[in-house]
């Protein structure tokens, strides 16, 4: 007899349950998602399955532990079938975190690598203008993101051009195409593309391995390589990439990348209006000051111009005449003394002051000569003193009396006669010559 689907279904959760038991199992965690309920719906899995968890906010809020995407787990719990969908899922009573799963480990890896080389370092993120008028989109043709980039871009500004270059987002190889654009357009003429201000790659949520194409060093280099800025928005607010570091900006959602790099025309249009009006006010006040400025100026002096210069020129007159007078004092006084001057030095002036001098100057050589005489005589008479002082002392004087001077052969003065022994010669020095002779 058949069975209805509801009796099945029982019966392969009666054998799920009753044959497997409860049950520890290894794996790393995929998608994961909060429900509204507090209830967490994850899939568990290893390099060639996964299975569908279920962790109820009764169990949940007993555990430390926090599950997120890559994480490498350890779950207790039993196997079941549920109903409403026919489909395996097992019943999670307790998590313990186990390490982390091999593609976060890769993502940690190429984090580190790139973070050493320099590319997250916010010194060579380029700046979003402020102002673009184009906009570059790297996203896939279909699919929501697209449809609310576009109109989030047209609420908010409407005048930017906005061009997609269609790629895939998801899936072996999804990366080459993303990183392919981004080349592309930074040879904008060369590949017939249209010049933007900067790119968007956008992509919306998903699990680690949809996102994956995003954490691949190839695109993480080809946006570091860019030349235009490259604003990141892949997933959801909680998602990170390895594209979200490099990029020069990282938006959470790619609504979000629109109004963070776009002005807001409703705002624009508001200050647009305040500035008007305060320029309007601005001119209206600086009319009304010059309109008063103009009437205060019609009603006083400036109404008859001539009749309020004519003081200020009677003044100039004034002055005029005394730097008149002023010019003929100094030039009557400047030609007294120049009289005077010429005078002192006239030579009829100058004669008797020439004779005084001539007459000073003979007298003072005069008495030079006489000092030089007198000078000359003291100088003759002290001569003489010592000239007879020396004759007196003079060796000749006593050679004149009969004395001799006796020299041996070296020159010396002979001065003993026990120095001198026989045959030796001697220079006898008399008042008149020298004698040569023998010691006998």
């Amino acid at each position: 007899m058949p069975l209805s689907v509801t009796e099945l279904v029982s019966r392969l959760k009666s054998a799920v349950e009753y044959g497997v038991g409860e049950q520890c199992v290894v794996g790393e965690v995929g998608s994961c998602k909060m429900a509204g309920s507090g209830h967490t719906y994850f899939t568990v899995k290893d390099a060639s399955a996964q299975l569908q968890c279920v962790f109820y906010r009764y169990q949940a809020m007993y555990c430390r532990v926090r599950l997120r995407e890559g994480m490498l787990v350890e779950l207790t719990g039993k196997p079941t079938v549920w109903e409403g969908r026919g489909s395996l899922q097992f019943v999670v009573s307790s998590v313990r975190e186990a390490g982390l799963g091999s593609l976060q480990q890769q993502f940690e890896a190429l984090k580190r690598k790139l973070e050493a080389e320099g590319l997250f370092s916010p010194a060579r993120k380029k700046p979003i203008p402020r102002f673009p008028k184009s906009v570059g989109l790297i996203t896939s043709a279909s699919g929501a993101v697209i449809q609310d980039m576009r109109h989030r871009l047209e609420s908010r500004a409407p005048w930017m051009l906005a061009y997609l270059y269609p790629v895939q987002v998801q899936g072996r190889g999804a990366e080459l195409g993303i990183a392919r654009a981004i080349e592309q357009w930074n040879q904008a003429e060369r590949f017939s593309l249209p010049q933007v201000d900067y790119l968007i790659i956008a992509r919306g949520g998903g699990s680690l391995e949809d996102l994956w194409c995003f954490n691949e060093e190839s695109l993480a280099r080809a946006i570091a390589a860019s030349k235009l800025p490259v604003v990141s928005a892949v997933g959801h607010e909680t998602d990170f990439t390895i594209a979200d570091f490099v990029a020069d900006l990282r938006a959470p959602t790619p609504t979000a990348a629109i109004e963070l790099t776009t002005p807001d025309s409703a705002e624009l249009t508001t200050r647009l209006q305040q500035t008007e009006a305060y320029l309007r006010r601005a001119c209206t006040r600086a009319l009304e000051h010059a309109r008063l400025r103009l009437r205060l100026a019609e009603q006083g002096p400036l109404r008859q111009p001539l009749n309020t210069l004519a003081p200020f020129a009677q003044r100039l007159d004034v002055f005029e005449e005394e730097l008149r007078r002023t010019c003929r004092e100094h030039h009557s006084a400047a030609t007294s003394r120049l009289q005077v001057l010429a005078a002192r030095v006239s030579p009829r002036a100058l004669y008797p002051r020439f004779q005084a001098i001539h007459h000073a100057l003979d007298a003072a050589l005069s008495r030079m000569h006489h000092a030089v005489a007198r000078k000359m005589e003291s100088a003759h008479a002290a001569l003489r003193v010592k000239e007879a002082e020396l004759r007196a002392v003079s060796p000749q004087n006593a050679l004149n009396r009969g004395f001799a001077l006796v020299r041996k052969p070296d020159g010396t003065l002979a001065r003993n006669a026990a120095e001198l022994p026989p045959g030796t010669p001697l220079h006898i020095t008399l008042s008149q010559g020298v004698v040569d002779a023998e010691v006998k």
